[in-house]
């Protein structure tokens, strides 16, 4: 991985060489000079590296923690590695016969180099997470707040309002209990939309109680030819969802959909492995409905902004399927 530093590392390798170099007055110049450069450049480009492998391993804030505790163990071996390999090379030519204090004084001197290096690139690097951190959050406010209004922008759409309207119209001279039931549901649908606007989750049960109003003033309108098929009375309590979710499913399946009485629309909802499985067999308008295709990549940010989980949406063998996952209850 590489990593961002605001100065070049060689320059200022060869500037410490040269420091140390100048501060030693015994022996020979150049040869104070190379061993010094061997050991700066072995010290710190080797811990470079390092730094760049833990990184691409824990690259998150969270694993901060775990980023530094593994640094330091790699880095110490590494450095006393390196530091007795270049110690044994300089015996070897003749350019500093082996001393145990000098071998231990060039290792100190490496270990301090390294706790350097380390807090520094590790200052920077936590510094750049925290700033993107920051940016990251302000973006995902920004998207919450844009998902929230497509939503609920979706639940005042003026078709259904006036197909709705309409239906209630005609129910009330034939049958005035079911025009009460249905100004009942009516309700309950808007009433459910502003309770929910600024939650993240709801329950299932919520989520199915509220769809289920919303199929029965469909149904005024469709009567038999749409069916809505669902088994999950067992899992209800047992998952939350992010809301209206289910409800911009079925409506997208209305929407995109003939519904006849001889080419019935039929919706069917199971769960399988935490996930919600909703389908409806395809039997795609003449003449395709106009869609500006934001309503399914809304629902695949929604999922991934609260619930970091991945939506799919796919045809399979004439039907139109989609799977959102959901959370379970423990989470």
């Amino acid at each position: 991985m590489k990593i961002k530093a605001p100065f070049d590392r060689y320059l200022l390798m060869l500037g410490l060489a040269l420091l140390l170099a100048n501060l030693r007055t015994e022996g020979h110049f150049w040869h104070q000079f190379i061993a010094n450069i061997l050991f700066t450049f072995v010290y710190w480009e080797g811990n470079y590296q390092l730094v760049g492998w833990v990184r691409e391993r824990f690259p998150l804030m969270q694993q901060t923690r775990k980023r530094i505790v593994t640094q330091t163990g790699l880095s110490i071996g590494y450095t006393i590695l390196g530091g007795t390999t270049v110690t044994l090379l300089l015996d070897l030519f003749g350019w500093a016969p082996y001393e145990w204090d000098y071998h231990l004084r060039v290792l100190l001197m490496g270990l301090f180099i390294t706790a350097i290096i380390a807090i520094v690139y590790e200052t920077i690097f936590y510094f750049d997470l925290w700033k993107s951190s920051l940016l990251e959050s302000e973006r995902l406010k920004k998207t919450a707040a844009r998902l929230q209004f497509e939503s609920l922008k979706n639940q005042v759409n003026p078709h259904f309002l006036f197909n709705s309207l309409n239906s209630l119209a005609s129910l009330i001279p034939v049958d005035p209990v079911k025009a009460e039931k249905f100004v009942q549901e009516f309700a309950r649908i808007y009433r459910y939309v502003l309770e929910v606007k600024d939650r993240n989750f709801v329950s299932l049960r919520e989520e199915m109680d509220f769809v289920s109003s919303f199929v029965y003033l469909l149904k005024i309108r469709f009567g038999e030819h749409l069916k809505f098929e669902q088994q999950l009375e067992k899992h209800l309590d047992r998952y939350h969802i992010p809301p209206l979710i289910l409800q911009n499913l079925v409506e997208n399946a209305i929407k995109h959909n003939v519904i006849l009485k001889d080419r019935p629309l039929v919706i069917r909802l199971e769960i399988q492995n935490d996930t919600l499985l909703v389908r409806n067999n395809l039997q795609k308008r003449s003449y395709p409905a106009a869609s500006t295709q934001t309503g399914l990549r809304n629902m695949v940010q929604r999922l991934q902004l609260v619930a970091n989980k991945d939506a799919k949406f796919y045809e399979k063998e004439g039907y139109f399927c989609a799977e959102i996952p959901l959370i379970p209850e423990s989470d």
